[in-house]
């Protein structure tokens, strides 16, 4: 591994201990493994099929399925020494793709395959095989990412469940309002998260698999006999050879030109920006509960908070998940508004952009386990957030002039804004306002019942709410 002081992407840099899971699946490495995954896998489809004069025997499917799961590091370096030196007396191709087709032709050649060797990338132009790559790469990155989201929404819901009676004050333009629990909040945000989630998981990526403007051209020409569109449908959709994975499964797209349009991808970014969306909210929600000391943040014996102010115990990292998960929807919004575009019927600034995939997930993963990381470390102060609720009893007059309304009690919300609005008052106030009640109008149950509404207590149906969620 380089040294990482050198990195320029803080995410192979500052951040890689977070990124790890996802280094295998989206480096160049990653790119590489796929491809030829890709290119073996279509030739042992092609070997499959009743109309290819291809018959490739087990002990051959046996070879070519250990090429996949055998394929490492000193592979790809040879395909990449191809592309950009030459190796083992075959020139530099400046192409990456040919590259992954020349080494396979070797490998083959290795292997006593060198009669199968000319149904390798068979009738494909790279795009074929580059969008389903890239399929597999997203596939299995969006599986890492939702389990490091999973324990984000663990934590949520856990917590509204052990705070789903701890009476809170709300803000509405960051006024005092009425109240809330503590755990309806967290619960707000698990539901939030979790029909983001299930959204996404009914989306599909669009995968092609059809020559070089996507008319099954070269194909068609050298087996007509064949129907490449089924082919190439069974390819895509069937488990056989692209298994779906914990999240995400492919569609096969009938109709492309040489590239597949990339709809779907912008699709899939839209649903994890939602996602990250949310958890920006978490965050700032996060960061002013802290602030306002509701929240209190366990110290971590070694840190420091800050260079100057020692007693400081900093949100940091409630503070980089918010910029990790900014950072990675500005690029995915980009690539949204990139990626759908292509001049006829290709160029290749798509190429360029997909190459930052990677990029976008690291930024994600880091907002994911800092968000959680911080989780782990605070605990709710319900001494603090109870005392922040008595003291702002003004928020009991929604609850005074709703009930008097429900008595027939005239223009009751004025009486009641007359009293309360800008003036700290007390429940003395609120109560001695009760007893002046016109008796004609008010009765003495009513009375006691509005004098035992306590700012602690006013919490409507917000408990049973958590736990219907």
């Amino acid at each position: 591994m380089s040294d990482a002081l050198m990195n320029i992407s803080p995410v192979d840099g500052r951040y890689e201990r977070y990124t790890e899971p996802l280094r295998p699946i989206m480096s160049e490495f990653g790119l590489i493994k796929y491809r030829v995954e890709v290119m073996v896998r279509y030739v042992l489809a092609l070997g499959e099929h009743k109309d290819i004069p291809l018959n490739l025997g087990q002990s051959n499917v046996t070879v070519l399925e250990g090429i996949i799961h055998s394929f490492a590091h000193d592979d790809a370096l040879s395909i990449k020494q191809l592309e950009t030196k030459g190796w083992n007396g075959i020139l530099a191709t400046n192409h990456d793709l040919k590259s992954c087709e020349l080494w396979l032709r070797w490998k083959f050649g290795q292997l006593g395959l060198g009669g199968i060797v000319e149904w390798i990338h068979f009738g494909c132009t790279s795009e074929d095989v580059n969008n389903i790559a890239y399929g597999l790469m997203l596939r299995d990155a969006i599986d890492v990412l939702m389990e490091s989201l999973q324990s984000v929404t663990d934590w949520l819901h856990g917590s509204a469940a052990q705070c789903a009676q701890m009476p809170m004050l709300s803000r509405t333009h960051g006024q005092p309002a009425t109240p809330t629990t503590l755990g309806k909040e967290f619960a707000i945000f698990d539901e939030r998260l979790r029909r983001q989630m299930r959204q996404m998981a009914m989306l599909k990526i669009a995968l092609k698999l059809n020559g070089a403007s996507g008319n099954y051209a070269a194909m068609h020409a050298a087996l007509p006999g064949v129907d490449w569109p089924q082919f190439a449908q069974a390819f895509v959709e069937n488990g056989t050879y692209l298994r779906r994975g914990a999240h995400v499964s492919f569609s096969f797209n009938p109709l492309t030109t040489q590239i597949e349009p990339h709809d779907t991808y912008a699709e899939l970014f839209a649903a994890i920006m939602r996602i990250n969306t949310i958890l920006v909210d978490v965050t700032q929600d996060m960061w002013r509960y802290i602030s306002d000391e509701w929240i209190v943040q366990k110290p971590i014996a070694g840190e420091i908070g800050s260079s100057a102010m020692p007693h400081k115990v900093n949100p940091i990292n409630f503070e980089n998940a918010e910029g990790n998960l900014q950072i990675a929807n500005w690029l995915m919004e980009g690539c949204c508004r990139k990626l759908p575009v292509s001049r006829l019927q290709r160029d290749l600034s798509d190429s360029t952009v997909v190459r930052v995939f990677g990029t976008i997930f690291g930024h994600c993963m880091v907002g994911y386990e800092n968000l959680h990381a911080g989780m782990k470390k605070v605990s709710p102060d319900a001494g603090r957030i109870r005392q922040a609720l008595v003291e702002h009893p003004e928020v009991l007059a929604e609850a005074y002039q709703t009930i008097l309304r429900s008595k027939g009690f005239p223009d009751a919300y004025d009486a009641l804004k007359s009293l309360s609005r800008g003036a700290k008052i007390t429940l003395a106030d609120l109560h001695a306002f009760v007893d002046g009640l016109d008796p004609s109008f008010i009765d003495d149950e009513t009375k006691r019942r509005m004098k035992g509404i306590m700012p602690d207590t006013y919490v409507g149906l917000a408990p049973s709410l958590v736990r219907a969620g």
